[in-house]
């Protein structure tokens, strides 16, 4: 495994940490729900994974980078679904996926911002 595929794996596995860590039933869902701090924190998880994610690959290719950003999002739907096993005593929650994927959309326009640029991990010497 490439060293610079290092802290997106960490940082997925925190991630799965956080979400899979038994609790009580969420509360029904509102509208107002989608507005939450739940869906922020939501959001820059995964916005902080497509970052790692995107800066992990050697070559940044719109094709690449687009198949990167689905299996983050796919990620985030997987997570939501194991959220559903009853030893858990959690819920999953749409609007927590749509959050999901507004984060790794929110990651994949840093990556196009001036200051999103950086190298490549992979293109380091001390990676």
């Amino acid at each position: 495994m490439r060293r610079a595929w290092r802290w997106p794996l960490l940082w997925a596995m925190f991630i799965l940490l956080l979400c899979l860590m038994p609790g009580a039933a969420l509360p029904t869902w509102h509208w107002a729900d989608l507005f939450s701090v739940d869906k922020l924190v939501h959001a820059g998880l995964f916005a902080v994974l497509a970052v790692l994610a995107f800066r992990a690959l050697p070559h940044r290719s719109p094709v690449i980078v687009a198949v990167t950003a689905l299996f983050c999002v796919a990620y985030g739907g997987a997570l939501e679904l194991m959220q559903q096993l009853p030893v858990l005593g959690r819920r999953g929650d749409w609007n927590d996926f749509l959050a999901n994927g507004i984060g790794v959309c929110l990651g994949w326009a840093w990556q196009g911002l001036p200051w999103g640029k950086g190298r490549p991990i992979s293109a380091r010497s001390n990676a």
